[in-house]
């Protein structure tokens, strides 16, 4: 492992971290549209798949690099999304449409990470990349679920 794909790690730690921040901050509003079963998958998957980053970049000596990039990277995030979201916290529509960029870029990001796995022929990184792909694509399907009702709502009011 080199320090791109350490620093690639990083990334997707961030992306794990703001994911759980945004739940954490709005839980109230998300488990009112999604129900407190998927908002506690979600923060399930984001756990697992932080510490699994973590366990890999651990594993290969490079948990110093991974953590500091992280850390940057998850400064931006939370900048972002702060930006995005402003004091709208209660309000689940604002906080799944900021989804769709979190969600795109998170696979985007984890593409990366599986480029990274196939060319190191690293199995675990390679079944973690594509899990946490799969899985952010449905979160982006469920959000785009979701708001396409709250259009359909509003279209009618």
């Amino acid at each position: 492992m080199n320090d791109f794909v350490a620093k690639k790690l990083g990334e997707v730690l961030a992306f794990t971290n703001v994911g759980n921040d945004t739940l954490t901050r709005g839980r109230a509003a998300l488990v009112v549209s999604l129900g407190e079963e998927k908002v506690a998958d979600m923060e399930d998957k984001n756990r697992i798949h932080g510490e699994a980053v973590i366990k890999i970049a651990t594993e290969h000596k490079m948990i110093d690099t991974t953590l500091a990039k992280a850390e940057k990277t998850e400064a931006k995030l939370k900048s972002m999304r702060d930006l995005y979201v402003g004091d709208q916290w209660d309000n689940a529509t604002e906080l799944l449409e900021w989804s769709g960029f979190f969600e795109g870029a998170a696979i985007v990001h984890w593409a990366l990470v599986k480029g990274c796995a196939q060319t190191l022929n690293a199995e675990d990184l390679l079944l973690l990349s594509e899990e946490a792909i799969n899985w952010h694509y449905e979160s982006l399907e469920i959000s785009e679920g979701e708001l396409e009702q709250v259009g359909a709502d509003k279209a009618q009011a």
